[in-house]
């Protein structure tokens, strides 16, 4: 070892940096140590082939306010204080593992870079980021710094062994430590103010080792050697030291000259012997190790055989057996396979002796030279660093690694997706019908933060309540603490603030019910005006440790109790239990605001002493919360070429995709990102599957799911893709998975250099129309809406479609499109792209439309008839119903008089009734609507806009009110008749007679204001670059554009004036007070109503 002297020199460092070069074959080992008289101390060691730093910068002692208790009485505080004491030195001390398989006799890097309390660990280039523990960011080392190892033991140390093996390029703090030591004396360390060094059994050259001849690497299975043996010996005696990942493999195998064999081998990662000789009927099978040894660290096995006597020593550990046994060495000794049957070992194997010394292989004895690696240990440790996420247990063989998830709420094949919902709301909707539920939650989904336990509560009217317990909330009684807040009671949440803040902040409201009980206690000491200190004997701590001046059921700021608020005290207090009296009071009531919540603190005063009476009680609620904002973060893309772009995403090797979305589209691009070569991109493809496709160095990648059902239904459908070292896939609706295996070995992690588009592709285009909601990116929820409400192009807050303003008129059926609607109007009365335009028919006096009911006739108590109409003959049929069966029958017709009459007998009396309010002859378009209610007790009609007219009949509870047997609808006239309706009737569609607009102007909405992409910004001085070398160009431009713009506006108006004119309408002249159209037509002037002035000659 070399001792350096750091008592003339003391570190006493804010920044330190060392690095070195080392090799080894052993697995443990101490390298570098050094404290101060302060407690700090610096300590790197080998501890099972890892490399452990640990670190102590120190910490101030625990203070009494950290040691405050919520206990009542000193006995139980002191018992705490002391615990807290008891753990102070563990607390401080920061551990860092780095590295894997170091003692392969290989050169290896090792950096440490401290900034104060930052550090960074690098071994062979993997490398850890993190921070110490402690309150001190300055390192105080005064004492002697051990480089290789220690006299004895120190705090810190795991290590028990010095380093023996061979260290270079050793540098501390920029000092080159080993031509220093080389060349140092006393001189020099005195006068150059250096610490002096003193070398234990060291030496400056460094031998390749003993061992290392002897190292070799098993690659393949059918590769193993092939070791002569010395025949007819009685006795057999082999041992090999052995590493590997692998659960099964021959280690060395034997077969007698006489009849028999034995087989050292691994199986299922134990060591075991099996064997068979002349005078053993059958098999022995030696199984004495219940520890497995496929953990990737180097074990000796061996085992003796002689006259009935068998030993097998693993790692020292002997076992003997006593048998009846007979051996006489045979030929030769196979090693690491070459037995049919079994499984060649894949590995690392040393020091390996069959005939009584270790030997080295040669060039005939080996079976396959490129299945087997002389004088080095090649195999890899794929579990270091742990790629499994959230504590997953990484176990390996030789050619990849696996991921054991269970009991950590995760799964996947890096145990990467949560197995929790990240909310109540999302609990619901993955099991509808629930009303309530004890879950676990993760509200950062795949993120760092653990689950914790929930009480979920679901309602009918679709609200979500979740409750979040404490263990504080039984009844306290405080007593014996006078001073203000002297009572100290830190709530103790079923997990930590961390979680509860996403927790709060994602839910639509919280409340937390908070009651204090008091007998001569003051709560808030009122009335405390605001020009006055606020000093409460009780109060409460908010979430960020803030103390609050109101309680439960009061607003912010108030400095009162509910009852203050709302003027109901027992007295003019602000609170009931400022009150004072000799009696129980309460102040009880609700904390809702948000921001605040949950309650962590509760600080309790003016509860006396135990024998002056002053006692209080109080009581605080589970955090109470509505609502998972993660839903109602959604936005609508209403243009195909609109985007949402968010910062860059860092994909690495592991990360996921969430979101939820609904469309009617077939195709479109739904997430896109790419760096120089890689990319990601999740489209939807005929409407059926779902595609994730990435590359990651090696060329393009794809993932698919193939639902049974569509996607573009407009109902909304979840997507989860993941990506990690071992796999990618992708889960559609919780259910459609699918799954594509990354080569293995080394997996590269996925660049991406742009913004994560939403919408589109980076160039605008295969766009979607629809809605998302709910993106989450490992675990961190978007702000899609936010950005959307701040405006943006063709992206709108919410999901709100076309179709969500009803704009299909007359109950025509809206198709959503997002960007555009389609309105079928099959089965209406109307056409058109909303359904408005009438489908009328142009009727003469013989005109006749009869439709024949067809199939069982059908029979009615509450009909409901339309008719539109337009005519200037003031009699004429317009529709009827009738029943050659029963007889009955329901007709409406315009009367000689212009009036409409509708007629019918339903079997219990034959009806006329009139409208005879107005007449409808004068050639303008009418709308009736008849319909009958009440069981048939009542007959409404309504014309136009007109103010509606009711018929009750005296229907008797007996008779048949019913319209039996509908056979025939006719329109215009019937059969009966001679002459017809003559006119246009709409809102019937037959589609033998010539259709007629009825002279009605088609409904059009206005044109929506087209929406156009806004320009890319463009910053001044890049526009200054692109013109400064062409502003008289550009002048002279514009110039002549502005000539000619204004050479363009004198004609266009001279034009204008020269045929300047009047224009004749038709409105109707002496009707300018008409109080409606009808009576504008019938009293104007002019129209053809109007009786013209005729010469008549007799």
């Amino acid at each position: 070892m070399v001792i350096m002297d750091l008592h003339r020199v003391p570190v006493a460092s804010l920044r330190d940096h060392i690095r070195f070069r080392f090799r080894t074959t052993h697995p443990d080992a101490m390298m570098m140590y050094s404290r101060g008289t302060q407690g700090d101390y610096l300590s790197l060691q080998l501890v099972q082939n890892k490399m452990v730093l640990n670190v102590n910068l120190g910490a101030s002692s625990p203070t009494t306010s950290q040691r405050s208790t919520r206990l009542a009485n000193s006995l139980d505080a002191a018992h705490s204080e002391f615990h807290d004491i008891q753990e102070f030195g563990s607390k401080v001390k920061s551990t860092f593992s780095v590295g894997s398989l170091l003692d392969d006799n290989s050169w290896h890097d090792v950096e440490i870079r401290r900034e104060q309390r930052n550090i960074t660990f690098l071994v062979d280039r993997v490398r850890i980021d993190d921070v110490i523990h402690g309150d001190f960011k300055r390192l105080d080392l005064n004492r002697e710094f051990y480089i290789g190892g220690v006299p004895n033991l120190q705090p810190g140390m795991v290590a028990r062994v010095n380093f023996t093996g061979c260290m270079e390029n050793l540098f501390i703090n920029g000092t080159a430590i080993i031509p220093e030591m080389r060349d140092a004396d006393d001189y020099y360390s005195y006068y150059y103010r250096r610490p002096k060094y003193s070398k234990i059994n060291i030496s400056s050259t460094c031998p390749y080792g003993d061992s290392s001849d002897l190292t070799m690497t098993f690659l393949k299975r059918e590769a193993h050697l092939r070791y002569p043996a010395f025949e007819d010996q009685r006795s057999i005696n082999v041992s090999v030291e052995f590493r590997t990942y692998e659960e099964s493999g021959v280690l060395i195998y034997h077969k007698f000259s006489n009849t028999g064999y034995f087989k050292l081998y691994l199986e299922d990662g134990k060591v075991k012997v099996v064997i068979s000789s002349s005078k053993t009927p059958g098999k022995v099978v030696l199984d004495n190790f219940d520890v497995t040894y496929n953990d990737g660290q180097w074990h000796k096995a061996m085992f003796t055989v002689a006259e009935n006597s068998m030993e097998l020593t693993v790692d020292d550990v002997p076992m003997k057996t006593t048998r009846i046994i007979s051996v006489i060495s045979g030929k030769y000794f196979l090693v690491g396979g070459g037995v049919y049957g079994s499984e060649g070992f894949l590995g690392c194997m040393r020091r390996i002796s069959v005939l009584g010394f270790m030997q080295k292989p040669k060039e005939e004895e080996i079976s396959d030279r490129k299945g087997i690696v002389l004088a080095a240990c090649q195999i890899m440790d794929r579990c270091n660093p742990n790629p499994c996420e959230n504590h997953g247990r990484c176990k390996q063989n030789s050619k990849e690694f696996f991921c054991e998830c269970s009991g950590t709420g995760y799964s996947g094949a890096v145990c990467h997706t949560s197995l929790n919902p990240i909310s109540c709301a999302a609990y619901g909707m993955q099991n509808p019908g629930s009303k309530r539920a004890e879950v676990f939650i993760d509200v950062d989904g795949s993120g760092p933060l653990v689950p914790f336990p929930v009480t979920c509560e679901f309602y009918n009217d679709g609200k979500v309540y979740s409750y979040l317990g404490h263990k504080h909330e039984m009844t306290t009684t405080v007593d014996g603490f006078e001073r203000r807040g002297s009572y100290v009671q830190n709530i103790i949440y079923d997990t930590e603030m961390e979680q509860i803040e996403i927790f709060v902040n994602r839910s639509t409201k919280c409340r937390q019910r908070i009651h204090f009980e008091c007998l001569k206690a003051k709560l808030f000491n009122s009335p405390s005006p605001e020009d006055q200190d606020f000093q409460p004997y009780t109060w409460w701590v908010s979430r960020n440790n803030q103390p609050m001046d109101y309680w439960g059921g009061s607003l912010p700021g108030s400095r009162k109790c509910e009852c203050g608020l709302m003027g109901t005290c027992v007295t003019g207090k602000w609170c009931n239990c400022d009150a004072g009296l000799e009696s129980w009071l309460f102040d009880s009531g609700e904390l809702t605001v948000k921001e605040h919540l949950p309650v962590r603190q509760l600080r309790i005063g003016d509860t006396g002493s135990p024998l002056d009476g002053k006692k209080a009680r109080y009581t605080l609620g589970p955090l109470i919360c509505e609502g998972d904002n993660i839903f109602d973060n959604v936005v609508t893309f209403r243009k195909a070429d609109a985007t949402i772009n968010l910062p860059r995403f860092d994909m690495g090797h592991s990360g996921d995709i969430y979101f939820e979305f609904k469309t009617t589209i077939r195709d479109g691009c739904l997430i896109h990102a790419r760096g120089t070569t890689d990319y990601i991109k999740v489209s939807i493809v005929g409407g059926m599957q779902l595609q994730f496709q990435y590359q990651a160095g090696a060329g393009p990648m794809s993932v698919s799911v193939e639902t049974a059902y569509v996607l573009n239904d407009d109902k909304w459908h979840s997507v989860l893709v993941e990506r990690n070292r071992k796999e990618a896939r992708m889960i559609v609706d919780g259910g459609g998975k699918a799954v594509l295996k990354e080569p293995s070995g080394p997996v590269r992690a996925i660049h991406l250099e742009s913004d994560f588009v939403v919408g589109a592709t980076l160039d605008y285009r295969d766009g979607f129309v629809g809605c998302i909601r709910a993106l989450v990116l490992n675990g961190e929820l978007q702000d899609l809406r936010g950005r959307a409400e701040r405006g943006m192009y063709g992206v709108h807050a919410g999901c709100v479609g076309k179709c969500q303003s009803n704009p299909c008129l007359n109950n025509g059926t809206c198709h959503e499109g997002y960007s555009s609607y389609h309105c079928d109007c099959r089965w209406t009365a109307f056409k058109g792209p909303i359904c408005a335009d009438e489908i009328g028919i142009k009727m003469l006096t013989d005109t006749m439309v009869k439709y024949e009911i067809p199939g069982t006739y059908k029979s009615t108590i509450a009909e409901k008839i339309r008719v539109g109409f337009t005519t200037t003959n003031p009699r004429g049929f317009l529709m009827g119903l009738h029943s050659n069966i029963t007889g009955e029958y329901l007709t409406l017709a315009i009367s000689n008089s212009g009036h409409l009459k509708v007629t019918f007998d339903f079997g219990f009396e034959r009806h006329e009734k009139v409208y005879g309010k107005r007449t409808f002859h004068e050639g303008q378009n009418h709308d009736v609507k008849l319909y009958r209610s009440d069981s048939g007790r009542k007959l409404t009609m309504q014309v136009d806009n007109y103010e509606p007219i009711t018929w009750t009949f005296d229907v008797k509870g007996s008779a048949d009110a019913q319209f039996n047997n509908i056979q025939y609808v006719y329109i215009g006239k019937n059969e009966t008749m001679a002459e017809g309706f003559t006119g246009c009737i709409s809102r019937k569609h037959p589609s033998t007679i010539f259709e007629d607009y009825c002279g009605i102007e088609p409904i059009r909405y206005p044109e929506e204001e087209t929406e156009t992409r806004p320009p890319p910004e463009v910053s001044e001085e890049v526009l200054m670059d692109l013109y400064a070398d062409n502003s008289a160009v550009l002048g002279g431009v514009l110039a002549i554009i502005f000539i000619a713009l204004l050479c363009m506006g004198f004609l266009i108006g001279r034009y204008m004036a020269r045929h300047k004119g009047d224009y004749q309408t038709h409105e109707a002249d002496g009707a300018d007070a008409a109080p409606d159209a009808d009576w504008a037509v019938q009293h104007s002037m002019t129209g053809h109503q109007v009786k013209r002035n005729m010469e008549m000659y007799i």
